[in-house]
Formats: structure tokens, C-alpha cells, sequence
């Protein structure tokens, strides 16, 4: 389909747009696929941007059989607030051997929400000790007087259990 366009062009300029149309194609083509969360963002320990900014923290070391906590906050910036009627989430990622979360989905009524800030307290417990991620992925949405972002960063935090 590209390349009947490419008939309709000047001679001169159709093995210049010809390579770059074939040098994208393949770079799409082996592009590694999406990560398995809900977002198109990286999961991390902290995700920023202009408006707001999302964090996961836990206590370390935690003790085996113990049930830890891994913070989850959302605080907005300037002029953007928490959206009152959304229903916010916070989803547990699929967790690895040793670990389990009592509570693997958290819906608004287990978070405390103020204006500015929201925060999510998601239970764990590992049941050998080591190093573990501990997170998952945020639906969260926040507002101007203008509009309202919708995003789900996923989230994480390596945990160590003694």
C-alpha cells in the first residue's frame, strides 16, 4: 500500500522514502512487545509528571510470615486535584513464589483521599526469606478545572524478608 504511493512521487525521491518506510517497518517488526501491565509505562518505585506524582514504599526488612505493607500515594501538582468520582484502584501484580497479598485489589474505600492526595496501603506476606518485588498498578485519575487525566502506572519495590 506504501508502495503505490511511492509510484506517484518524483523518481528521484523514491529509494530515499522507500528505505525509510523499510528501515521503520523493521524496526516496529522487532520492537519487543508491550509489558504485561495495563500501561504503557515502565514499572518503577516512582513515576512523575507535570501533574502529579505516584510512589510505592515499604518498611525493609520485613520477617518472614509477617504481613508487610507497601505504600502506594498519589499527590497531584498546581492545579490538578484528585477526581472525586472516580473509582480509583490499586491492583497487586501477579506475585512471585513466596510472596502472596492478602487483599490483591484495593478499591477507593481501602484508601484515604483528600483533596491533593491519595493513598492506597497494600498488604503482603512472604513466606521465605529474600528479595521481592512488591507493587502493582495504579488506576487513578486526576483533574483540573479543565480536564481529567486518566492513567495506571504500575508500580513496584524490592522488599527484603528475613
Amino acid at each position: 500500500m506504501f508502495f503505490s504511493a511511492l509510484d506517484r512521487l518524483i523518481p528521484s525521491t523514491r529509494p530515499l522514502l522507500a528505505a525509510v518506510l523499510g528501515a521503520t517497518s523493521t524496526t516496529l517488526a522487532a520492537a519487543s512487545p508491550a509489558p504485561a501491565s495495563d500501561s504503557a509505562f515502565p514499572a518503577s518505585a516512582k513515576f512523575e509528571t507535570e501533574n502529579y506524582v505516584v510512589q510505592i514504599t515499604a518498611a525493609d526488612p520485613v520477617k518472614v510470615g509477617v504481613e508487610g505493607t507497601a505504600k502506594v500515594t498519589l499527590t497531584t501538582k498546581g492545579v490538578y486535584h484528585i477526581n472525586p468520582q472516580y473509582p480509583y484502584r490499586f491492583k497487586a501484580a501477579a506475585p512471585p513464589s513466596g510472596l502472596s497479598y492478602p487483599k490483591p485489589v484495593l478499591q477507593r474505600g481501602d484508601g484515604q483521599f483528600e483533596e491533593k492526595r491519595a493513598v492506597f496501603n497494600l498488604p503482603f506476606v512472604a513466606s521465605q526469606a529474600g528479595k521481592f518485588n512488591v507493587g502493582g498498578t495504579l488506576h487513578m485519575s486526576v483533574c483540573s478545572s479543565g480536564n481529567c487525566l486518566v492513567e495506571k502506572p504500575p508500580l513496584d519495590v524490592t522488599v527484603t524478608v528475613q
